[in-house]
């Protein structure tokens, strides 16, 4: 409950220090619990009355549901709820009214009356309990959230870090038994209550712990728990079953894994109750039945939930479900903290049942993405590549052109055309300036031979076809043949005189 103070603003430090809190939507200070050094500024209420008047007027400012600040969107610990937005002023002023509902109260109203009821008894100031640990599962920014439970109720609980930094002496853990000395919290905003903790001592194992522990001693010596038992989980299944209930987060949570990892995956539920008087029935039926089905796997688990509520998974019947099938079995009872029984003998154990599916259900579309991408890439090079070897052969297919030799010949035969081209007149002349220097040689020739005198009367005498220079070349009565210039002269030497014999 939440006292409004009036606190001066010289005094605001002051207040502050001693425990005040600001309410800056209605703009008072207040407290939760009016201590020594708070109560001079609660004397000094509003109403100028004392205590008591003080509260009153806070009990009436609640009935008004304007300044209490429930309806400013405060806990009783002074922390904003619903996103820190207020709540909206209830329409008890306008049923106020309404003759018929004059007498009935504001929640705000009936919060405030069971708070004030309860924290004004001296029992529930400093109230001692003992009872079992249940529903922890771990501590949170140092502080420890659990229940305590005996074979009837729960009572939540919480031992904030700092008293558990010097209360605290043992391993706080589920299923200790445990007497703890505290005070009742009543939060009016939410209607709800704990026991927070001031003192804890251990009392020992509570009776489902040491039921829980026997029982996983004997399965356990019985070899239940042993690797050599385990089968392989397959790594591409065609089938998988799933035994929990139908209308559970966990049945929607593998689904979605499956549909986005691999779509093809055929999944088979088998619904059950997953905690209640039926569900070491039903789970031991779904185990048995989609063991018959020749499936690749199943998967047996829920979405999580206190120690009680998973206890269905510590009981022998399953464990036993569990390690007669043939099929391999995957358990996600979802309780990140401890492990039940069905842990211990399943094939592989998960947390949750996104865990089991992302381990039982390959993910071939990120695979199939892959091999898309590689293919893509490869695809991608080998253009590259051909592009390059294209490139090279055209340049390679140039360079064998210009050796070619029809194409080398046709370039050669017309290189020679133009030069017959260009030579013909230049042979020509060359051909005539020969011409011309011959004949001119021809002519000095003519001048030049023996028959050229011949037909001036002149002949060329020989005597076996050798030219006859001097008459010791022959004597009286040799045949000499007298060559003139139109045929020749068969003739017979009768006689030779040297000329100075003439």
């Amino acid at each position: 409950m939440s006292i409004i103070l009036n606190v001066p603003y010289a005094e605001k430090d002051r207040a502050k220090a001693a425990g005040a809190r600001w309410n800056p939507n209605i703009k008072k200070w207040y407290c939760t619990e009016l201590n020594d050094a708070l109560r001079r500024w609660y004397e000094d209420g509003d109403d100028g009355s004392g205590g008591a008047g003080a509260r009153a007027g806070a009990k009436r400012t609640a009935k008004k549901n304007s300044e209490l600040s429930i309806s400013d969107g405060f806990w009783d610990d002074g922390l904003p709820f619903g996103g820190g937005e207020s709540i909206p002023a209830s329409s008890s002023e306008d049923l106020a009214e309404d003759p018929r509902y004059r007498a009935y109260k504001t929640v705000t109203e009936v919060n405030a009356l069971i708070s004030d009821t309860v924290q004004s008894l001296p029992e529930f100031k400093n109230i001692c309990v003992k009872g079992e640990i249940t529903n922890f599962s771990g501590r949170n920014n140092g502080n420890y959230y659990f229940h305590i439970k005996d074979e009837n109720a729960l009572l939540p609980c919480v031992l904030w870090a700092s008293v558990a930094d010097y209360a605290l002496h043992f391993e706080f853990e589920s299923g200790k038994k445990v007497a703890i000395a505290g005070r009742l919290r009543i939060f009016e905003k939410q209607g709800k209550y704990n026991l927070e903790v001031r003192e804890i001592e251990e009392m020992g194992a509570g009776e489902a712990r040491l039921k829980y522990l026997q029982l996983k001693r004997k399965l356990e010596e019985e070899g239940l728990f042993d690797i050599a038992h385990k089968k392989p989980i397959p790594k591409f299944p065609k089938r998988v079953g799933i035994v929990t209930s139908k209308n559970g987060q966990a049945r929607k949570d593998i689904e979605k894994v499956s549909r986005k990892r691999n779509p093809f995956v055929e999944l088979i539920l088998y619904h059950v109750n997953v905690q209640g008087q039926n569900a070491v029935r039903t789970i031991v039926e779904g185990i048995r039945a989609l063991d018959t089905m020749g499936l690749d796997t199943i998967i047996v688990g829920r979405g999580g939930g206190s120690d009680e509520e998973l206890i269905a998974y510590n009981d022998e019947a399953i464990a036993r479900a569990v390690f007669a099938a043939a099929t391999p079995i995957v358990s996600a009872v979802g309780h990140e903290g401890n492990w039940s029984l069905i842990d211990y003998v399943s094939d592989k154990r998960v947390a949750t049942p996104t865990e089991a599916a992302e381990e039982t259900i390959p993910d071939i579309m990120t695979t199939i993405q892959r091999i898309d991408q590689l293919k893509k890439s490869i695809d991608d090079n080998m253009k590259n590549n051909l592009r390059q070897k294209e490139l090279l052969l055209q340049t390679k297919k140039a360079r064998l052109d210009s050796f070619d030799p029809v194409r080398l010949l046709k370039e050669r035969r017309e290189r020679l055309s133009v030069l017959l081209e260009r030579m013909r007149p230049q042979m020509d002349l060359v051909f005539d300036d020969r011409m011309n220097r011959f004949k001119i040689l021809v002519t000095r020739l003519h001048g030049l031979s023996p028959t050229a005198k011949l037909v001036s009367g002149f002949g060329y005498i020989t005597k076996d076809e050798r030219p006859v220079v001097s008459v010791q070349d022959v004597n009286a009565g040799d045949r000499v043949d007298i060559r003139i210039h139109d045929g020749l002269l068969r003739t017979r030497v009768e006689d030779t005189a040297e000329d100075s014999q003439v």
